[in-house]
């Protein structure tokens, strides 16, 4: 009898201890996959993204309330606009304006060395009066900067500038 009852007992051990490691295995596979992820799509899509980037507006706002609201942004620095000059027109810009010759003559105008920055070939415009190329792009380092028309003159402009 008592080998009987080991039997059963070896057996019945052996039977859950296969249960167990089924059921484990089953359950295993299921996790990560298609029918059951992880993470949802619909958590991402309609939970964390919207707070990453409500978070995010957040700190930007701070950021910029921060710097004293000096951030601004304006569609039309983002577009070249026309500008046609007259033969001894003087074009004065602020930091960062961009300058291409496209038609006429032109050259360096303002107080301050470099007047211009050559940015189709990487060289700085310190000369006074110096003949600009066309179809080269110019940068404004200096704010009071520009240049001066020699002759009837087409140029295209990014950002603030005044003639006169």
């Amino acid at each position: 009898m008592k080998l009987k009852k080991k039997i059963v007992a070896v057996s019945a051990a052996v039977l859950v201890l296969t249960a167990v490691i089924a059921f484990t295995a089953l359950g295993a596979g299921t996790y990560g996959s298609q029918s059951d992820p992880l993470v949802t799509k619909s958590y991402l899509d309609d939970t964390l993204t919207p707070n990453l980037i409500a978070s995010f507006k957040s700190a930007l706002e701070q950021r910029i309330r921060e710097l004293g609201g000096n951030v601004s942004g304006s569609a039309a620095a983002d577009q070249f606009t026309v500008v046609t000059m007259t033969n001894g027109q003087i074009m004065t810009c602020q930091v960062g304006t961009e300058i291409m010759l496209r038609i006429g003559s032109a050259e360096s105008y303002g107080p301050d060395s470099p007047r211009l920055v050559d940015e189709t070939d990487g060289s700085a415009v310190s000369d006074s009066a110096k003949a600009l190329s066309q179809n080269h792009m110019y940068l404004v380092t200096i704010e009071g900067n520009g240049i001066k028309s020699t002759g009837s003159t087409k140029v295209l402009v990014r950002g603030s500038y005044s003639l006169s």
